[in-house]
């Protein structure tokens, strides 16, 4: 009999960050999945981070999870997305080599001497009073474990759809686990149906780069991780084309083809990732869409074609192929297609990614109903640590939406559910402001630190990185541009005033203030300019944390709430939210609804 403290169901890129963050506590963890050679693949787009989501995988960094430098590790480009635009939706994208990518994984899972690796197929869960005890698979029979997290990605009951054209698979036809959704309704779980999909690849030499625009790139020397020097010497461009009135026309007349547009699919699709076909459907003002060429490897010789994602027949995908500039000749590695699979409603779930309907049972990532890899992620790694603190008998870690993107995804979630895959945008956060991508470290050090993913040389390293800054500010505060010097000559009209206030003008360089050698320029720039913003939003902020901190008891009845509205009602019910602030973000719940449920509690206690 195989025993473990914890299961992970699943490698992908959830699995990966719960398996490292339970190895980091020093418990001992199987990670079950159908293949070992495909960990953490990227069967979509190969890329790493992207507007909001790169912030999420600097938050995944800074609160000890690994997505940040196994991407620095493999990337192939690096760039800063709105750098033109306010800092709050500053974001980091890397094009990665999907092989290195999955091959650096695998070789650090085999390193960990807390992570086994069983390649199998988890069938069921094994409960007993409620509780999850294990998993049953297909060929290694029942392994026990004392907490069990499912991160199964896009493989449970999926199919692979081109046109009529169905095959049963997982991405890349991999093998599907068509057994643990179906086994999951007898626990009470609700399971939903969705769809996401993915573009054509094409052979490089078969492009006619003539006709397409080159990116331009700055050198730069970024990092996802804050722990990572890694510098690119080289970048690898990507390519920009567009699709044609031809293109257009092909996709209106072959539109009954379409697995999408003929019934065939049954699941609901990512609004803000569209297929080919439906964009041209819902956008029929526009004749023409952005399409990318993205290289899938260092080697250049697979071009991912971003904006091209379908369910077409492989016929008619041959013709739109060839109606995009510098497509004509193309010779394709792997077409493009859509994929349905289930997931769990994510309503099933408390803050901790723990099930309400069996202890001990977490899930994170796509089978939530999220899309993306960062997304996925940032849920195992928020799973695998409240998994580990379940073990350790300490209380689950819950991130607030005002301190990251995670905080925000995980609430909207568990509290508001989806009916398509989640993406994480900039403006699902309200307090964007404050979730920048320059202050994940002492945002997320103290959840870090007390959940021990960091140890507490790096915590106080963090503090002190921010007290200096703020004594850096408190200096410049006092030291005045005198008459004579290179800054007043310079900046004129600011001669006689305070170094603070020149630098929080945004025509000043901060270089001339603060000089090459300070190292924290881009953090104490921006706390320095959006002074006035940032203390606005941290004071709205500060009364939402009111409403968080009002508790409501596990046990309340709703039905005994004198005037509450029936959907509220059933709604409470169903989410049973842990807080009024919580309660009051449920949908169809009103002010009144929140301010009967406040006087209730309060004669109550």
């Amino acid at each position: 009999m195989q025993t473990f403290d914890a299961i992970v169901i699943g490698g992908g890129h959830a699995g990966i960050e719960a398996c490292f963050a339970l190895a980091k506590r020093n418990f001992k963890v199987a990670l079950i999945t159908l293949n070992t050679n495909r960990l953490a693949m990227l069967p979509c787009n190969p890329s790493i981070g992207g507007s909001a989501k790169g912030i999420i995988t600097r938050e995944i960094d800074a609160l000890g999870g690994v997505q940040g430098i196994f991407a620095d590790k493999s990337m192939i480009q690096i760039k800063m997305l709105n750098s033109s635009k306010g800092p709050s939706v500053w974001s980091l994208r890397a094009q990665i080599d999907k092989e290195k990518y999955c091959q650096i994984i695998l070789e650090e899972i085999k390193k960990q001497k807390n992570i086994t690796l069983i390649e199998d197929e988890a069938l069921d869960l094994i409960v007993e009073n409620n509780s999850c005890i294990g998993v049953k698979t297909l060929t290694h029979g029942n392994i026990f474990s004392k907490v069990t997290i499912m991160t199964t990605g896009v493989y449970m009951n999926s199919r692979i759809l081109r046109g009529k054209d169905i095959k049963y698979d997982g991405p890349d036809g991999e093998k599907t686990s068509n057994d643990l959704s179906n086994n999951l309704k007898k626990y009470g779980f609700e399971i939903i149906r969705l769809k996401t999909g993915t573009p054509c690849r094409i052979y490089t030499d078969s492009i006619d780069f003539s006709k397409v625009e080159k990116e331009k790139l700055d050198k730069n020397e970024l990092n996802f991780s804050m722990h990572s020097n890694i510098k690119l010497d080289e970048q690898t461009c990507c390519y920009i084309t567009h699709t044609t009135l031809k293109t257009k026309e092909i996709v209106l007349k072959n539109l009954d083809k379409s697995s999408l547009y003929s019934g065939i699919i049954i699941g609901i699709g990512p609004r803000y990732c569209p297929s080919i076909e439906d964009k041209i459907v819902r956008f029929q003002e526009k004749d023409t869409h952005h399409i990318f060429f993205e290289p899938e490897t260092s080697k250049g010789d697979i071009m991912y074609i971003n904006g091209l994602s379908t369910s077409m027949p492989v016929d008619v995908q041959d013709l739109m192929i060839k109606s995009i500039p510098g497509l004509e000749n193309a010779k394709v590695q792997k077409y493009g297609y859509a994929i349905e699979y289930d997931a769990i409603n994510p309503l099933n779930l408390h803050k901790s990614l723990e099930s309400k309907l069996v202890k001990n049972f977490f899930s994170a990532g796509q089978p939530n109903g999220t899309s993306g890899y960062e997304e996925a992620a940032a849920q195992g790694l928020v799973a695998g640590i409240n998994a580990a603190n379940k073990l350790d008998n300490m209380p689950h870690m819950e991130i607030k939406r005002n301190d990251a993107y995670i905080g925000v995804l995980i609430d909207d979630i568990v509290t508001k559910g989806t009916n398509e895959p989640y993406r994480m945008l900039t403006s699902r956060a309200e307090y964007r402001l404050l979730l920048r991508n320059d202050n994940v470290d002492i945002r997320l050090a103290k959840y870090a630190f007390e959940n021990k993913m960091i140890d507490e040389k790096e915590y106080n390293r963090i503090n002190q990185k921010y007290a200096s800054i703020q004594k850096k500010i408190e200096n410049l505060k006092e030291d005045y541009v005198s008459a004579n010097s290179d800054l007043a000559k310079k900046y004129n009209n600011f001669n006689g005033i305070s170094k603070l206030k020149l630098l929080a003008n945004p025509a000043t360089d901060p270089i001339d203030i603060l000089g090459n050698d300070y190292p924290y320029i881009n953090e104490l720039t921006i706390q320095v300019r959006l002074f006035g913003y940032l203390k606005k939003q941290e004071s709205t902020a500060e009364k939402m944390l009111r409403l968080e901190k009002l508790k409501i008891p596990v046990d309340i009845d709703y039905y005994l709430v004198d005037n509450l509205a029936t959907e509220a009602r059933q709604k409470l019910t169903k989410i049973k939210p842990t807080t009024i602030g919580q309660a009051s973000r449920i949908s169809g719940i009103n002010p009144a609804d929140i301010q009967m449920l406040m006087y209730y509690l309060n004669n109550k206690r």
